[in-house]
């Protein structure tokens, strides 16, 4: 069940691939522990809309905030002290009259894009950076507490089983201690230069080998792979294994890492009905355990009986969203009407 605490938050997201306008403003929270379905014909922006959530694509406009965090540059069209430190909401008070609300209403966002550009408007400028360093995130923290599974898996085909479960956890830990280790070595460097050994800095301490990060992820990676009956398929490689192992191993693979939220981009579209079942399974019982999940799915019947909220997104809106009660069953927007009667 979920809890009040909004894990990701996308706010007025816009994404256009060119000419191409995908994501038209679509806003949305996904609460810690909330399992969420994303249901949609096929190029409504389903996809387009998780990938922004973890900055696989990049919004045009809008934020995205994970557990308070802001992930992109602050949008200036989203925060009322920026705008109105614009010159263009001066501009429009102080030489046509206007009050505060009307000149707001008549900002566009291309009009403070421009703004970014102007090296006038200080101010502004100012208020841009203090936002983004008070609230940012960096992305590779952001996106070490969301793991993604994709439609094609996604294994690497030149390692095994395990080693494809462990390469994410060594890679973060090895590049953990290395990073401790130069920072090490600056002290050092600085502490020659201080006579007064009450004012040289401490060293941080090394807790752990890098042999020990990796058999920690090897024992991990056993774990996960006991969990879904594969420990046996440890060693092999993944060019061996049926699709519905695949997707599965790609789900604990993700798990490995710990995350906060996994996000599921059509998780059994690439695979064959009589796998589709297994892979379903795992996904129902970390929903159980109180997983925060968003999953982009055609499977109607598993949205229906997993997810706390569905979305439905149609032509780069959020057009409907609601229980699974209120969207299965008791469904206001025509397009959706239109949708389940030719799904269900």
């Amino acid at each position: 069940m979920s809890s009040n605490m909004a894990m990701i938050k996308i706010d007025n997201i816009y994404k256009n691939f060119g000419s191409l306008k995908v994501l038209k403003g679509v806003s949305t929270e996904i609460k810690a522990g909330e399992v969420v379905s994303i249901i949609g014909a096929s190029g409504s922006g389903k996809s387009t809309l998780l990938r922004c959530m973890n900055l696989l694509e990049t919004p045009t406009f809008g934020e995205v905030w994970m557990e308070g965090k802001l992930l992109t540059p602050p949008d200036p069209y989203l925060h009322r002290e920026i705008i109105m430190a614009s010159k263009t909401f001066k501009k429009l008070t102080e030489e046509k009259g206007m009050n505060a609300e009307e000149a707001i209403k008549l900002i566009k966002k291309d009009d403070l894009l421009h703004e970014k550009h102007n090296m006038e408007g200080k101010e502004y400028r100012l208020l841009m950076k203090k936002i983004y360093k008070e609230n940012h995130l960096d992305i590779n923290l952001g996106r070490q507490k969301m793991g993604m599974v994709f439609q094609q898996f996604n294994l690497f085909n030149n390692k095994s089983v395990k080693q494809n479960i462990m390469l994410a956890p060594v890679k973060i830990g090895y590049a953990k201690i290395n990073k401790i280790k130069f920072k090490n070595m600056l002290t050092k460097l600085q502490n020659l230069f201080i006579f007064d050994k009450g004012k040289k800095k401490e060293l941080i301490e090394l807790t752990e080998t890098k042999k020990d990060i990796k058999a920690k992820a090897e024992a991990v990676a056993m774990q996960l792979l006991k969990r879904i009956g594969l420990e046996d398929k440890a060693d092999v490689y993944p060019h061996t294994l049926s699709g519905g192992q695949k997707q599965r191993i790609a789900i604990v693979r993700a798990l490995a890492m710990k995350p906060d939220v996994m996000l599921f981009d059509e998780p059994t579209s690439a695979l064959d009905p009589e796998m589709i079942g297994e892979v379903l399974d795992l996904m129902k019982s970390l929903a159980n355990e109180g997983m925060t999940m968003v999953i982009v799915t055609h499977e109607m019947g598993f949205a229906r009986e997993v997810s706390d909220r569905v979305l439905f997104v149609d032509d780069g809106y959020i057009k409907e969203e609601g229980t699974p009660e209120e969207v299965f069953k008791n469904p206001k927007d025509e397009r959706l009407k239109d949708f389940l009667g030719k799904v269900l």
